[in-house]
């Protein structure tokens, strides 16, 4: 009597259960927990804001819930520092119970975690600028947990290489980059494919990363180049700005700013800044003024709540946010089985501001990349897109196999003048 008194109560349990709503299950789970790691002080931290204002934006949106299941989002503050990412990662998954994480804007903080993410088998959702390209190429550092849906380093390098041989007609280049992975990568895919295309490489200076006074490295410039070529992340890219106008170089030599830290968009809303950034040149993934259906109820809605001009931070904020509430959707917000959830992820595809965007083989964003230039349009300086490139993977025009037979972008630092060791030749 007591075994069937037990097996009816059971019957009837899980007859209740089969008969409450999906919304009602997901909600027993409890929220869906996302850690979130930026780096809101330090050199990065206009870029980390952006991608987090982004993130919130778009979980706003869809308020905050996805397949019956609230969101939660738990941010730390990385510094920019790779000991202390790895503390806050760690404290996240271990302590706070995330799920996944999320964010993060320094390569050095990227490399830092990917160790342990992969440890603890804890997807990590890359919606800032972290660009090492090892994370989602074949090699000891491609991580199957890692899903990169902001940008790599060689993401506008290779397309701008392309603009300035055949648009520009320029054939000598200046490279100037902030010294780590991921500003030496940025400059030297700019230069395999200006090698190949028959241009050369005719100097390149590595400032540190935070550097406050750039003269003994425009000391270095080559003023016989056609143009130089910078990339320098968060507030390098200002101060670089500025002192390479006041340097008296900006008329002399044009400027093309690799991921687009001196052309920053909130930067051109300053009248002081005019001088500076008029006419330079710039590629990135994204500018606010795509005219597409997206981004022009994005770009309003932004400036609404944040009183400023979007950047490509803010849009791979939101395509970060919006990856994970699709994957989630798909597995009816199961999101604790990790392998369908990643899978769910790997097919993932929709239309953004800054354009449609999916993964490729080894999920990294496929998306677009822009060559833009400022100019004054309604008395405003705007970067206006004047070419596009779509549907770029970051093994630029290659198969992964030939992309992988030239020596590696970050053993090029201070080959790139040699356009034979730089095409391994």
């Amino acid at each position: 009597m007591k075994r069937a008194w037990v097996s009816v109560v059971i019957a009837a349990m899980v007859g209740l259960l089969l008969s409450l709503p999906l919304e009602a299950l997901a909600q027993a789970k409890g929220p869906i927990k996302i850690g979130g790691l930026f780096e809101l002080t330090g050199v990065f931290s206009a870029n980390a804001r952006e991608s987090l204002d982004g993130t919130r934006m778009y979980f706003d949106e869809i308020g905050w819930k996805v397949a019956g299941r609230t969101i939660e989002l738990l941010v730390e503050d990385t510094e920019g520092k790779p000991d202390v990412g790895l503390t806050k990662a760690r404290k996240l998954v271990e302590r706070d119970g995330v799920h996944m994480l999320m964010g993060i804007v320094s390569s050095p903080v990227c490399l830092a975690v990917q160790g342990y993410a992969k440890e603890k088998m804890i997807p990590v959702i890359i919606s800032a600028d972290c660009g090492f390209t090892g994370l989602t190429m074949p090699g000891k550092f491609l991580n199957p947990y890692v899903f990169r849906w902001s940008q790599t380093g060689i993401g506008p390098g290779a397309p701008a290489a392309d603009w300035a041989y055949k648009d520009a007609k320029w054939r000598k280049i200046a490279s100037i980059a902030s010294d780590y992975p991921a500003g030496i990568e940025v400059n030297a895919i700019f230069a395999r494919v200006f090698c190949e295309l028959g241009g050369r490489i005719t100097s390149e200076v590595y400032p540190p990363i935070g550097t406050a006074d750039f003269a003994p490295f425009l000391a270095r410039v080559d003023r016989t180049a056609d143009a130089v070529i910078f990339f320098g992340p968060g507030a390098d890219g200002l101060r670089f700005g500025r002192q390479y106008q006041e340097y008296g170089l900006k008329e002399k030599v044009p400027l093309m700013d690799l991921y687009a830290q001196v052309t920053h968009e909130p930067y051109l809303a300053d009248r002081n800044y005019a001088d500076t950034v008029l006419g330079v040149y710039s590629a990135v993934h994204y500018t606010a003024a795509l005219d597409t259906p997206e981004n022009k109820k994005f770009v309003p809605e932004f400036k609404r709540r944040y009183n400023r001009l979007p950047f490509d931070n803010g849009p791979d904020g939101v395509v970060g946010a919006k990856a994970i509430a699709e994957a989630a959707k798909a597995v009816n917000g199961n999101v604790e089985d990790k392998e369908k959830f990643m899978a769910a992820m790997r097919k993932a595809e929709f239309d953004s501001p800054k354009g449609r965007v999916k993964l490729d083989q080894f999920q990294n964003v496929i998306q677009s990349q822009y060559i833009r230039k400022v100019e004054r349009v309604g008395g405003e300086l705007t970067n206006v897109p004047i070419k596009a490139y779509h549907n770029l993977s970051q093994f630029w025009t290659w198969t992964p196999e030939e992309f992988l037979k030239y020596p590696t972008l970050a053993d090029l630092k201070g080959k790139m003048t040699d356009c034979k060791q730089v095409l391994g030749k």
